[in-house]
């Protein structure tokens, strides 16, 4: 009889996903963050983590300031890395680290989160601890890739977006790196990778939005 494989959620329960962000928020931030919910999500399969704001930095909305945020974390993802590897446990947290820095450059310096020098700052500062180890890529590419079912690059830099839902709409999406036109790709034009741990490089919002971000025809920040 086939045994299911244990799954993050059944070890990092929601409850445990709190716990672990008030004590980092308390470490690393000074308890400054706002409280935000955390959650397990099997949509979210083309980044391992992501900061999801309603709205901008400044924006004044009605109901409470956590309704507007939400730390969203790839269940798919992590079920993955959890079967090839034991450090699963070090990668959620590493993940959930760079999440909630994108949180405080939203609630605390109020700005629209990116992995500038603000970002590059507060990495460092977290990582000199030894506890984390915070980078603006990851190591699930291969994983990003089996999932991917869709395949769009911009006509002018070549810049590649893998997505598992069709979601991108070429004459309302450009490339976040040049704003080039998109084209998309048959699944038989896009190259998989041979064996697990290729294709790791730093690109642009990996975490985010792997191979860089989208820019729309009007303002947009988070889903």
């Amino acid at each position: 009889m086939d045994v299911r494989p244990p799954s993050p959620s059944d070890s990092f329960s929601q409850d445990a996903l709190q716990r672990e962000w008030t004590r980092l928020n308390q470490r690393y931030f000074a308890g400054l963050l706002p409280p935000i919910s955390i959650v397990w999500s099997r949509r979210l399969t083309s980044s391992v983590g992501l900061f999801a704001g309603r709205g901008g930095p400044r924006t004044r909305l009605p109901g409470p300031a956590s309704s507007r945020r939400e730390i969203r974390l790839s269940l798919p993802l992590f079920e993955r890395l959890a079967a090839r590897t034991r450090y699963m446990e070090q990668e959620l947290l590493n993940t959930l680290a760079h999440e909630m820095i994108h949180q405080w450059q939203f609630d605390v310096l109020k700005r629209r989160p990116n992995h500038g020098l603000d970002f590059l700052r507060k990495m460092t500062e977290m990582n000199r601890s030894g506890e984390v180890a915070v980078t603006t890529y990851h190591s699930l590419q291969p994983e990003v890739l089996s999932l991917a079912r869709f395949t769009w690059r911009c006509r002018t830099c070549g810049q590649i977006y893998h997505r598992q839902r069709n979601t991108i709409n070429p004459r309302r999406h450009h490339c976040g790196l040049c704003r080039g036109a998109l084209e998309e790709l048959r699944t038989e034009d896009v190259a998989r990778p041979s064996s697990i741990g290729s294709n790791r490089k730093p690109t642009s919002g990996l975490f985010d939005k792997p191979a860089g971000q989208l820019t729309l025809e009007f303002p947009s920040f988070g889903p």
